[in-house]
C-alpha cells in the first residue's frame, strides 16, 4: 500500500497522512468518547465500571490476538516469563482507569484533565530520577511552573476544612494519582517486552481474578447493576470493552507510521478535549484559581515542548549533526 504524505513547511519531514488520522482518532477518542461513555453509564458504581472494563475488554483482546500468528502463544509466554512486571503494570493501569472513571462519574473531569496535562512532565521527572536521564534548564523551569500551577489548583479547595471534616475524597488527589500512576505504568512497561495488545491483554488477565471477585462481592451486596440491568443498560455496559480497545488500535497504527515526537506532541489533544467536555458539556465549575492553574500548566508545556531533547543534542554533537 502506498501512503500519502503531508509535507511540513518548517521541517525536512514528510508525515504519513493516514498515521496522522489514526493518531487524531486515538486522542479524540480518549479525550471525548471515553469521558462521554463513562458519564452515560454512571448508573453503575465506579468500581463496577472498572471491573466491567476488564471483563468486557479482555474477551475482545483475546479474540483479536487469536487472529494474529502466535498471538495467544505470545500472551501465555508473557504471563509465564514476566509475571511480576505484568502484574505491577496491571495494578498501575487498573488504578489509573479506576481513578479516571471516578473522576468522570463524580463530575471531577477537570481534575483528571489537569492530571493528564501534568502526566508527560511527571514522566520526564521519573526518567531523570529513576532512569538517570538528563534535563535542560528550560525543562526544569517547565516542571517548576507546572508544580506551582498544581498548588494554585489545590488552593481552590478548603483543604484544612476537608481534613477536619474527614472528607478526604474531596481533596484534589485525582490530579496527583492520575499522572503518578500512568507515569509509573510507563516505567513498568519498559520492563515488559511485548507489543501493546499482548501486554495489555496480559495486564487484564492479571487483573481478572481480583476484578471478577470485586464484581461478585458487589453482586452479593446488591450493588451490581450487571446482573439486573435492562437490555439497553446491558448493551451500554458491554460497549465498555469496545471503548477500551478501539483507541489502542488507532494509537498502535499511528505509532507505526509517525515519529515518536509527533505522537508525543499530539497527546495534549486528549486532556484539552477532556477539559472542554467537563466545562462546556458537563457543566463543571471553573473558578479563577483553577483557570490560572490551567494557564500555568499550559505555559509549562510550552516551555517543555520548546526545549530541545537532551538525547537529541547529545546525538547531534557526537555525529556532527546540527
Amino acid at each position: 500500500m502506498v501512503h500519502q504524505h503531508l509535507r511540513l513547511p518548517c521541517h525536512a519531514l514528510s508525515l504519513d497522512r493516514l498515521g496522522l488520522v489514526y493518531a487524531l482518532a486515538a486522542y479524540v477518542w480518549w479525550g471525548l468518547v471515553t469521558g462521554a461513555y463513562f458519564k452515560s453509564v454512571d448508573f453503575a458504581e465506579p468500581l463496577e465500571l472498572l471491573a466491567l472494563r476488564v471483563l468486557t475488554g479482555l474477551p475482545l483482546l483475546i479474540v483479536f490476538l487469536s487472529f494474529r500468528a502466535g498471538g495467544i502463544r505470545d500472551l501465555l509466554g508473557l504471563v509465564q516469563t514476566q509475571p511480576i512486571s505484568v502484574l505491577v503494570a496491571g495494578a498501575l493501569i487498573g488504578l489509573n482507569w479506576g481513578t479516571f472513571i471516578y473522576a468522570v462519574v463524580s463530575s471531577r473531569l477537570t481534575e483528571a484533565s489537569l492530571g493528564y496535562y501534568i502526566n508527560p512532565l511527571l514522566s520526564v521527572l521519573l526518567g531523570v530520577f529513576v532512569l538517570g536521564e538528563s534535563m535542560t534548564p528550560r525543562r526544569w523551569l517547565a516542571l517548576v511552573v507546572a508544580l506551582i500551577g498544581a498548588f494554585v489548583f489545590a488552593s481552590d479547595f478548603e483543604v484544612s476544612g476537608l481534613l477536619q471534616a474527614g472528607r478526604l475524597v474531596e481533596l484534589p488527589w485525582i490530579v496527583v494519582v492520575l499522572p503518578l500512576s500512568f507515569g509509573l505504568y510507563g516505567l513498568a512497561k519498559k520492563k515488559t517486552k511485548a507489543d501493546p495488545f499482548t501486554s495489555l491483554a496480559g495486564e487484564m488477565l492479571m487483573l481478572l481474578p481480583v476484578l471478577g471477585l470485586l464484581e461478585w462481592c458487589l453482586f452479593q451486596e446488591g450493588r451490581a447493576v450487571w446482573f439486573s440491568a435492562e437490555s439497553q443498560q446491558m448493551v451500554a455496559l458491554w460497549v465498555g470493552g469496545i471503548v477500551t480497545i478501539v483507541p489502542l488500535l488507532f494509537f498502535s497504527a499511528s505509532a507505526k507510521r509517525l515519529p515518536l515526537s509527533v505522537v508525543g506532541l499530539m497527546q495534549y489533544i486528549a486532556p484539552t478535549l477532556q477539559f472542554t467536555l467537563a466545562v462546556v458539556f458537563f457543566g463543571e465549575q471553573l473558578s479563577v484559581r483553577r483557570l490560572m492553574a490551567f494557564v500555568m500548566v499550559w505555559v509549562s508545556i510550552g516551555f517543555f515542548l520548546s526545549s530541545p531533547n537532551p538525547a537529541v543534542l547529545s546525538n547531534s554533537k557526537s555525529t556532527g549533526r546540527t
